[in-house]
């Protein structure tokens, strides 16, 4: 049955928070006939600007009689900024009230939350702005590092990019693993990121520190992580003890060195998967893992499938 999605546009919202979730959905009807159909709903029937001052045309406005499935809301600097007058508030709550789903990308979060004010649900927009949500929507339980949060009918994602992740997420609700999968690949994914990895990346987190110390370890380590590494041993290349090591590792990372080591390992025993035709036996040792069994336990631990089932749907 096709799903009817409304995306909810006004003047600055993020262009990529559009286009992101919608060639996830529209890919989909490569996969399966009529998976999803979309339109775009304004304010009024005039055109939209983007943040960057491109203009879009509208498909109806919030007072036309219109039924959807699913009501996606943009975000954007002029998103966050939106403050609509009771009547447009009440027009826009009427959809979403009837949709089976309402999902708000990036900082769309702040709308979400005054179209639902007495709901008490986990939520989360881009990180920048969490706290300024909180402030905002005392009733929700704001969640500053989850890529996407389903909570109910209410599904909120971080920054930007982290819409394409919760869209692949409905898809696959919808449709199942092989679809979401194949989606993924045909938009170059490499596999859908699960809602509670974190917003911000290890590496990231490591160039905004005011420590660089780490920096020659980690860029020793992304050369010989298919060899046998232990905590000494990188503890020995920047000079450190492994308890300072681990210490570092904890306050930059939020990690262990070990659990740093296999996740570059699992990250390149994916690309291999992904790119080359090599058993999937010969790919853990390529990355550095002892035995299969470890290599399969730890890539369903940092994935959510098992190398198998990756490969098969690559």
């Amino acid at each position: 049955m096709t799903k009817k999605i409304g995306f909810f546009v006004a003047d600055g919202f993020q262009a990529l928070d559009l286009f992101g979730p919608l060639d996830a959905f529209m890919e989909t009807n490569s996969f399966v006939s009529e998976a999803y159909t979309s339109r775009l709903i304004g304010l009024t029937n005039a055109p939209v600007k983007t943040a960057y001052g491109q203009a879009l045309s509208v498909d109806f406005d919030i007072y036309q009689e219109t039924e959807i499935d699913y009501l996606v809301i943009t975000g954007g600097i002029g998103m966050r900024q939106l403050h609509l007058s009771p009547k447009q508030l009440n027009a826009l709550r009427a959809i979403a009230d009837k949709a089976e789903r309402v999902l708000s990308i990036c900082t769309g979060a702040f709308l979400l939350t005054d179209i639902f004010p007495e709901q008490k649900h986990r939520i989360t927009t881009h990180w920048r702005h969490c706290r300024q949500l909180a402030e905002q929507a005392t009733n929700y339980q704001v969640e500053q590092d989850p890529l996407f949060i389903e909570s109910g009918k209410l599904w909120s994602s971080a920054g930007i990019l982290s819409g394409v992740d919760l869209a692949l997420e409905v898809i696959r609700q919808d449709y199942g693993n092989t679809i979401a999968a194949s989606v993924a690949k045909d938009l170059v994914v490499y596999l859908q990121r699960r809602g509670g990895q974190s917003q911000y990346s290890d590496l990231l987190k490591v160039q905004s520190s005011d420590s660089m110390r780490l920096n020659p370890l980690l860029e020793w380590l992304s050369e010989n992580y298919q060899k046998s590494i232990s905590v000494s041993d990188m503890a020995e290349r920047i000079s450190v003890s492994d308890r300072q090591l681990t210490r570092l590792f904890k306050q930059h990372l939020n990690s262990t060195p070990g659990h740093y080591l296999n996740q570059l390992r699992l990250n390149r025993a994916r690309d291999l998967i992904t790119c080359e035709s090599a058993s999937l036996v010969q790919v853990a040792r390529q990355v550095g893992f002892a035995s299969y069994d470890s290599f399969r336990r730890a890539f369903y631990g940092q994935f959510g499938v098992s190398p198998s089932y990756f490969s098969r749907n690559r």
